[in-house]
Parts: C-alpha cells; sequence; structure tokens
C-alpha cells in the first residue's frame, strides 16, 4: 500500500462512485477501478460494498477512510518540515483554540510568535473541544490549546492517542445580563444560583474540565443546576446571558471585554480552569509547531495579560 494508493480510495471513498472520483483525479475510470481492486487484494480485505448506484464503505474502508486521512496529512507535514529546515523558520502552522485558551494565552502567544517569525503561514480554527479534538486527531491541526482535567487523560479520538500538557489556569467569573436581579449583587451564594438557568459547553469526554468543575462546586449546595442550556462554546454562551436567556460563566479576560453581560462575584469563588496544549503521541512535530510550543508555555507561565 503506497501513499497514492491512499490518495486514489480516498477520493473514492469521498466521491462514493469511482466513476465520479475518476473524474476529479482527471483518470480514467478502468485504471482507477483495477487500482482499487488490486489494493484489496494487497490488503485481502474487501474495502468497497459495489452496486449499481455506485459503492459503499465496509467497516474496513471505514477504518481506511479514517487512517488514510491521518496518513495523508501526516505526509503533508512531514514534506514541510524538511523544505523549511536549513531556510530558517518558516512554514505553515495550524493551531486550535477553545475560546478561554484564545483570550487567555493563544492571542498573546501568536502576535508573539508572528512577529519574530513573519514569513509563517497561521490557520486558527477557534471551535469547542470535540471539533479540535477530531482535527488533531484527523492530523490536521498541529496542536489545541483548551480546558482539561488533569485527573482524567483524554480520550483517544479515531483511535489516535493524546497528550496533554497544562500550561496555565484561567480565573472564572459568574457573568448574568444588566437587567437580572443579580447585576448588582456581591458574593452571591450558590444556594441562589442552583435554580438559575445555566448556559454551558456541550460536555465532551475528557476535556469536561468546565462541567466538572461546576459540578464539583455545587456539590455543596445541593447538587447541579437543575435547568441548563447547552452551546457550542463559551462565546456562544456570553452572547445568550447579554440577552436574558440565563447565567454563565467565562474567564475574567472574557468577562471583562465583552459587551453586554455583568459580572457578578459568587460566595467562596470558582476554582481556577486548567488550560493545556493538546497534541497527538507520535505525530509528527514541525519546527514551527515545536517552537510555537514554547512560546505558549512562556505565554501561560506569564500569567494573564494586563
Amino acid at each position: 500500500m503506497d501513499i497514492r494508493s491512499v490518495k486514489y480510495f480516498l477520493a473514492v471513498a469521498d466521491a462514493g462512485s469511482i466513476t465520479e472520483a475518476a473524474r476529479a483525479l482527471h483518470l480514467s475510470q478502468p485504471p482507477l477501478s483495477s487500482a482499487m481492486t488490486k489494493l484489496e487484494s494487497e490488503l485481502d480485505v474487501a474495502l468497497f460494498e459495489r452496486h449499481a448506484r455506485g459503492i459503499t464503505l465496509t467497516d474496513a474502508g471505514r477504518y481506511l477512510q479514517s487512517a488514510g486521512r491521518r496518513l495523508i496529512a501526516e505526509e503533508q507535514r512531514i514534506t514541510s518540515a524538511l523544505r523549511s529546515m536549513g531556510l530558517g523558520l518558516d512554514g505553515e502552522l495550524r493551531i486550535g483554540a477553545e475560546p478561554i485558551g484564545l483570550w487567555r494565552v493563544v492571542s498573546s502567544a501568536v502576535a508573539e510568535f508572528l512577529a519574530e517569525h513573519p514569513r509563517i503561514t497561521l490557520e486558527l480554527t477557534d471551535a469547542n473541544p470535540q471539533t479540535l479534538l477530531e482535527k488533531l486527531a484527523d492530523g490536521y491541526l498541529d496542536l489545541a490549546v483548551l480546558p482539561v482535567l488533569p485527573q482524567e487523560p483524554l480520550p483517544t479520538v479515531n483511535d489516535v492517542a493524546l497528550s496533554t500538557t497544562i500550561i496555565t489556569h484561567a480565573q472564572l467569573i459568574l457573568v448574568v445580563s444588566p437587567t437580572s436581579w443579580m447585576a448588582d449583587r456581591t458574593d452571591i451564594p450558590l444556594s441562589e444560583l442552583r435554580n438559575e438557568r445555566w448556559i454551558l459547553p456541550s460536555r465532551v469526554p475528557g476535556a469536561r474540565s468546565l462541567s466538572r468543575l461546576l459540578d464539583d462546586r455545587f456539590a455543596s449546595a445541593g447538587g447541579s443546576p437543575t435547568s441548563i442550556v447547552s452551546v457550542p462554546t463559551v462565546e456562544t454562551a456570553a452572547t445568550l446571558v447579554a440577552a436574558g436567556v440565563g447565567v454563565s460563566v467565562l474567564s475574567t479576560e472574557m468577562a471583562d471585554r465583552h459587551p453586554g453581560v455583568r459580572s457578578v462575584t459568587v460566595e467562596n469563588g470558582w476554582p481556577d480552569l486548567p488550560l493545556g496544549v493538546v497534541r497527538r503521541r507520535g505525530g509528527v512535530v514541525t519546527p514551527v509547531a515545536d517552537r510555537f510550543f514554547d512560546t505558549l508555555v512562556s505565554h501561560g507561565a506569564a500569567g494573564p495579560p494586563t
């Protein structure tokens, strides 16, 4: 099985038809069909179920589709890394950031990094933890910064193991609508918040540090909130809080700069939220990604920006 065969297979899998894939690859159909038959023979497994309207993937085919995408991504990263060696630090950097991590540490790290290495091409994915973990596993992202749980290792994603390095913590604060009865209160007891409608990011196994933190904090107040609206990220939560839908927690950096929300202190406060850099175990680490990791660590150790 070579790289070209994998690329051909992915084209067929994505198109759902050998005819359509051949058209996209600018090939005639017979050579592509023969290449797929040869691939199945080499692997001694059926990758497709062929029928009149095209093909569908077998279990083995679905596995190769997932693994093949990672393989192609790794091949591209290796090529990029080798081309950049000896030419100074240049190339491509693809990073992901959950909004709390973006506000807390990623933005300032990116500003410094690009100022020092202006030839770097940067792509930033601002998304929820589940999306970031999937993009890491597929090899699309070099690394991602998101809330993590030190005591709960990240799960494997598409059979890819992930590693985490905690680099900093974010301070959290309750945010409410300016028209809320809580807007002018201080040190609100947790017992008064349990029956409020909470707007929180969806729980992700192994990356549910915010929900776990709230669960643990509310344990002393009779249990977790009774009404929860699930959203993709805290950025979405902040927008709904401003509209008066409910309450949420943001990092202090986000709360200070987000229009339409009011920060309110809670009795005994909130624990800090750990933020970690997540990478693929055993994946290709380009010189660019390795250097940016060092920049992230230094910014995390420096504390919140002023």
